[in-house]
Parts: structure tokens; sequence; C-alpha cells
């Protein structure tokens, strides 16, 4: 089912945790709101869900007014047909998973029939029908989170929300409960809100991803769009990319020259858009980055020396100190490239492709005036 927000405004005394938001998820959309802690993107989901009272702004799932300050609505949150499941598992110890999943259908006095063939439905679609009637004591924290999901998905739930709710357990679990979340998703049409801070989560689970900062969002778009196009340098280094230089830019009829402050170095890209007003700065990623021990490239090559070399398993992490004293951080496939000891002169080249120069941040009226359609 579709959802609207219109406006959005929460404040805390003077402090604005939403910002005038406008969002349009579509039915059967995933949407994730990806952000620094502060930001805004868990007091979204909480007025989506009733549990905050915005104070301005309209919210609406499906045709059905939920909150609109003007009209006086705000439906409480338990009925408003949303599911949430949360970073903490909230899961009885003292019942089976089969009455932790089965408790809120018997709440809402569900026929036991229907009880049984609801609960024994969401088991299966999470993985856990064999351990139904398992203690929830006895489960580990991968289980006791997917019991939290099907309590969630045994309502039927119109939106399903989630807070963070991979965040307590180990990398490699994260990791197969992603692709876990992005089946039962796909395969539901649920419209789901999902809200972290990890931008790897973010990319693996979104149809598009709504980036937020200062309860604003100030980038929409898919995970490749967002990827590959952040808006600002700020935004880049949040997604991941760890070379940020100052600079001075100007446009050229190939694209746009970097001159990094404070060096020599001028660095040629292939980006067509023009300048923004303001500071620039010249962002590229580590994955985007080739190491030779000779030059091979008159330009858009750098001579440094390797300060760090960290052996990853699939892939080499380079910590290279370049002759005009920058740092560039090198991430390189462990396979089928060369390796270099800590002290060897390397020569870094960056294609033009790769290298991006972005305004350091939105102007005030950019920021506020994001908008997702």
């Amino acid at each position: 089912m579709k959802v609207t927000i219109e406006n959005l405004k929460l404040h805390y005394g003077k402090f604005n945790a939403i910002d005038d938001l406008s969002l349009s998820i579509g039915d059967g959309e995933s949407v994730v709101l990806l952000g620094k802690s502060g930001c805004g993107k868990t007091s979204t989901m909480r007025c989506i869900a009733g549990l905050e009272v915005p104070t301005s702004g309209r919210i609406t799932i499906g045709d059905t007014p939920m909150f609109d300050n003007v009209r006086g609505i705000n439906v409480p949150p338990n009925k408003r047909n949303v599911g949430m499941v949360f970073q903490s598992y909230a899961v009885w110890p003292h019942l089976t998973v089969m009455q932790n999943v089965a408790y809120s259908l018997k709440v809402q006095k569900v026929p036991s029939d229907q009880i049984r063939t609801r609960v024994h439905e969401a088991l299966e679609l999470v993985g856990l029908a064999e351990f139904a009637n398992r203690g929830a004591s006895l489960l580990s924290g991968g289980q006791m989170q997917r019991v939290a999901l099907a309590r969630s998905l045994v309502m039927h739930p119109s939106v399903l929300m989630l807070d963070e709710p991979l965040s307590n357990l180990d990398a490699r679990l994260r990791d197969r409960l992603r692709v876990e979340l992005r089946e039962i998703q796909l395969e539901k049409g649920l419209t789901t809100v999902y809200v972290t801070h990890d931008q790897s989560e973010a990319l693996a689970l979104a149809d598009r991803i709504a980036l937020m900062q200062g309860g604003r969002i100030v980038q929409i778009g898919s995970p490749t769009e967002i990827y590959a196009f952040p808006r600002t340098a700020t935004i880049a280094h949040f997604l991941g990319v760890s070379n940020v230089f100052d600079c001075t830019a100007e446009q050229t009829s190939a694209g746009i020259a970097a001159h990094v402050e404070g060096t020599t170095s001028v660095v040629q890209t292939s980006d067509q858009r023009l300048l923004a007003a303001g500071p620039q700065q010249l962002c590229i990623r580590a994955e985007d980055i080739t190491l030779s021990s000779e030059p091979v490239h008159d330009h858009n090559t750098w001579e440094g020396t390797v300060r760090v070399s960290s052996f990853q398993g699939s892939s080499i992490r380079y910590a290279v100190e370049l002759t005009d004293h920058n740092e560039l951080d090198v991430y390189v496939p462990a396979r089928g490239s060369k390796h270099y000891e800590i002290g060897d002169t390397v020569h870094a080249y960056i294609s033009p492709e790769a290298a991006q120069v972005l305004p350091k941040d939105l102007s005030a009226d950019d920021a506020t005036t994001e908008k997702a359609a």
C-alpha cells in the first residue's frame, strides 16, 4: 500500500528533528531511509507508525489519512495496520516461537484455526517452521530476529517498517539476512520502510534510497544512482568515498579540471555537469584507482610510497603517501593484481570517468527544497 508524507515537521522545543519532509512511497516499494545518527530517519518512521505525533504535516497510507494537523486527524498506532521490527528483538523468552508470533493475533481475537494457519505461513516465510515449539530463550540472535519479523508479517501489515533490525548481528549473518529480507519483500510485494546508517545495507535492500541530513532528504534515487552520482562531497564521503580533496575547479571542453589545493596536481575529469557555486572537492573511490610500478599515463597519475598494506581476503587495501604529502586510499583485488610491500614506490592512476568534482555541501535552499515524488 502506498505511503505519502507531505511537509512533515517534528520539533522538540527548538530542535527540528524533521524539517518539512515530503516523500511518496509506492505500493510494494522498498524505501531505505539512510543517514547518520540524529538525521531524523527513525523519527520519520515513528511518525508514520503513529509512535510520534508530528508538529505539522500530513501522512496518508493508501487513501486513508493517518495524520493531518490541519484537519485534526491522528489515527492511533494500533489502527494503522503497520508492522514494526526493531533493533532489539523484543521476544518474550518464556514463550515458544509459535506463542510469540501468535500473541498479537490472540489479542485481536482472531479464531484459533486462522491463528494456526497464519502463524505457520509466517514461520515458513522466515525459515523457522521447524522451531515452532522451541522456547524463545533457546534461539540464536538471528533466529530471534526472524521471530520478530514473523510477528510483524503475521498481521498482514499494509506497511512493514524496520528500524536497524540487523545491527546486533555478526557480519556474516547480517549479510545473509539482508538477502532473505529482500527476498521476502519482493515475494510478498510488501511496501517497506527500512532505517539504517549502513550504506551496504541500504544498497542491498532498497528500490530507492532517501539519504537524510538534518531532518531533511538531501538526495533520493535508486541505489545505482545514489552510489554513482552523489550530489555533494559530504554525501559521497558518507557513501564510502575515502579520497576527498579540496580543489579549485574549472570547466574545460573535456569536462572539469580539478587543481588540488596545496599541490601542483591537476586531475582531469570527464564530468560534463556544470560546476555549482561554493567550495568544491575532488572525490575518488578507493576501488577506482589503479596502481603500477611505472607511470603508464601522462595525466591523472600521482607518484607515491606505500605506507600501509592491509590484506583483507578478496582484496588488498593500501595507504599511499604521495609526493605532495596527500594520502590516497587504494583498494585492489587480491587476485590478478600485483602486490606491493611497504616502502615500494608506486604510481596511482585515476581514470577521468572515475573522478568527480562536487560541491562540498548543498546550499540551504537546495537542502530544504529536495522532495521525493
